[in-house]
C-alpha cells in the first residue's frame, strides 16, 4: 500500500531529522481538525510494517519558549555560560509524567539512510524529547526552515572525542546556515564545549 504523505513525513523526520516524537508531539505536528483517526492509522500501519516501535517513558516533558535560551554568531560575544547553565537545569524542576513516544527501527534508518534505530538511553531521553520540541515548533511556524533541518544520525560521524550538533540547517547550496543544540540539562562546562565548537567551526547557532 502506498505510503502517504503524513507517514513519509514522519518517517522522514524519525530517521534523518530527528530521534523521537511523542504522541503529543505527532499530534501537535501532523494532527489536522478532521485527522485523528488517520493519524492513528498511520502509527499502526508503519508500526506493522516494523519501521517505528513504541516505548513508554516517565519523564519531565520538555518546555520550551518561542525563541531560543541563546543565540550566537560569529564575531558576537561568548555566552555567560553559568547563567545559561543555571537556567537549562533549572527548567526541569518540574513533575514527571508518562509518554508514549516512538522511534524509527534499524531497518528504516536502512531505507532511509541513516543511522537512526538504535536505543535512547535515559539520560539522554530529556534531551532528544526537548529536541523534537523544537522540531515541532519549526514545522509549525517555520516550516520552510524545517524542510532543512538535517539531524545528527543522518550526518557522517564526528571524528573521536567530538559530537555533532544536535541538527544543521542547511541552504540551497548544502552550506550550514545555523546550527540547533537541544541543551537538555546540560552543565557549564557542557556549554562552553559546545560554544567552543562552533566557535572554531565558525558556525552560528542555536541553543534551545
Amino acid at each position: 500500500m502506498p505510503w502517504t504523505k503524513v507517514e513519509t513525513e514522519i518517517m522522514t523526520s524519525l530517521t534523518c531529522q530527528i530521534r523521537v516524537l511523542s504522541q503529543q508531539q505527532l499530534e501537535r505536528g501532523w494532527q489536522t481538525e478532521n485527522a485523528t483517526k488517520a493519524l492513528a492509522v498511520s502509527i499502526v500501519k508503519l508500526t506493522a510494517a516494523q519501521l517505528i516501535r513504541s516505548e513508554v517513558w516517565n519523564v519531565v516533558p520538555p518546555q520550551i519558549g518561542k525563541v531560543p535560551l541563546f543565540t550566537w554568531k560569529p564575531g558576537a560575544p561568548k555566552p555567560d555560560t553559568w547563567r545559561l547553565s543555571q537556567t537549562i537545569r533549572a527548567r526541569w524542576n518540574r513533575p514527571s509524567t508518562t509518554l508514549t513516544v516512538y522511534q524509527a527501527t534499524e531497518l528504516a534508518g536502512r531505507l532511509f539512510g541513516s543511522r537512526s534505530g538504535h536505543n535512547i538511553r535515559v539520560i539522554e531521553q530529556r534531551h532528544d524529547l526537548l529536541l523534537a520540541e523544537v522540531f515541532i515548533l519549526y514545522r509549525r511556524q517555520l516550516s520552510e526552515l524545517a524542510e532543512c533541518w538535517v539531524g545528527e544520525e543522518a550526518l557522517p560521524m564526528a571524528e573521536r572525542g567530538v559530537k555533532n550538533p544536535d541538527a544543521f540547517l542547511f541552504d540551497s547550496q548544502r552550506q550550514p546556515r545555523r546550527v540547533i543544540e537541544s541543551a537538555g540539562a546540560y552543565s557549564q562546562s557542557q556549554v562552553e564545549t559546545f560554544h567552543e565548537y562552533c566557535r572554531v567551526s565558525r558556525l552560528p547557532y542555536e541553543m534551545w
